[in-house]
């Protein structure tokens, strides 16, 4: 092979491996690892691929690379919710209806399965486990709670001189960028090497994965556990990184930065739990997802304008400010883990 097509092949490779597909949700399985007890660790193991090494971050993506295939085709419409009267950015309106082939009954059902007194066998909550970690996932990508414009995907917009849709930008994109602007070449601490201790090879997006967790331990310290709570009244500030918004019952990080893992569980507030008459799985989606739909009119389409440039000015500005990709990769992890926890520990 010559210098030419190894490069050519090598691009094509980062350009497909740098898709939300992966990387997004790789990561934010990889921060969820980081939250798992021990002995929701070793029940996941078991039903993870030998290959996985006991990780999760290798199944993140499974339910987007078997939706296309006629077994699983069923699936596609469970990436996401669409809800009447919903328009960003003038209206973001976001309905739970059970019953429905969405994201958030697709979470519920499949948190049921997973769930140990299912009784199901092995492939079943396999499988389950890795619908379950992506759909966590796609919820927290607020392109996939909106039908407007086919979620963002017939939105076309311009990122890094490159025609492409807004979703892909939220999908993808931005994501991409943030990472390559954090660089690839970071050295580990020994007070911070656990990040690394549970990856075998070390993946590419390792630092990226150290830099979410260090804004976890220090400017969202304090919100953390709030991040486990099923609320629909929380909202996601994002305008004032250091801002308290709320005193944590729980301090994850306040001890030890060496230990290997830190247990969250998922909690309820009974005040607006109590409003679902039946509980339908210890998940809780459609709380999650108001303020999530609610970020469409908030960032997402805001200030949007059909085929500009949105890896510059103030709307990019505005994301890098405040950290939101972060943050939502962050929660999402947060969210896995205690799903996870609750329902395995």
């Amino acid at each position: 092979m010559n210098i030419f097509c190894f490069f050519i092949i090598l691009f094509l490779f980062i350009n497909n491996v740098l898709s939300y597909g992966y990387v997004g949700h790789q990561i934010t399985a990889s921060i969820a690892q980081k939250f798992l007890l021990p002995k929701v660790r070793e029940h996941v193991r078991e039903l993870l691929p030998k290959s996985a090494n006991g990780n999760l971050y290798p199944i993140a993506a499974w339910a987007d690379r078997v939706k296309y295939q006629p077994k699983y085709r069923f699936t596609s419409r469970m990436h996401y919710v669409s809800t009447p009267r919903d328009n960003p950015p003038d209206n973001c309106l976001i309905k739970y209806r059970p019953g429905r082939v969405d994201i958030l009954n697709a979470i519920h059902n499949y948190t049921n399965r997973l769930d140990p007194k299912s009784n199901l066998d092995f492939w079943p909550r396999a499988e389950a486990l890795r619908f379950l970690v992506h759909f966590l996932g796609d919820l927290h990508q607020p392109l996939h709670l909106t039908g407007k414009r086919r979620g963002g995907t017939g939105a076309s917009a311009i990122f890094e001189g490159h025609k492409t849709s807004l979703h892909y930008i939220w999908d993808s994109r931005l994501i991409d960028k943030h990472i390559r602007e954090l660089g690839y070449n970071f050295t580990f601490s020994d007070e911070e090497n656990f990040i690394a201790n549970n990856f075998h090879d070390g993946p590419f997006f390792e630092p990226y994965v150290k830099h979410i967790v260090n804004l976890m331990k220090t400017i969202w310290k304090q919100e953390v556990t709030e991040w486990a709570v099923c609320n629909e009244e929380m909202e996601y500030i994002f305008e004032k990184e250091t801002q308290e918004l709320f005193k944590s019952d729980l301090m994850l990080f306040e001890k030890n930065n060496k230990q290997t893992h830190f247990g969250v569980n998922l909690r309820q507030k009974k005040e607006t739990y109590s409003l679902k008459k039946k509980q339908t799985s210890v998940s809780c989606p459609e709380y999650w997802a108001v303020p999530l739909n609610r970020l469409n009119c908030q960032v997402v389409w805001n200030d949007y304008v059909p085929d500009t440039e949105l890896s510059e000015g103030e709307y990019y500005e505005r994301i890098k400010r405040t950290r939101i990709i972060e943050k939502l990769l962050a929660i999402t992890g947060i969210r896995i883990a205690a799903v996870l926890n609750s329902l395995l520990g």
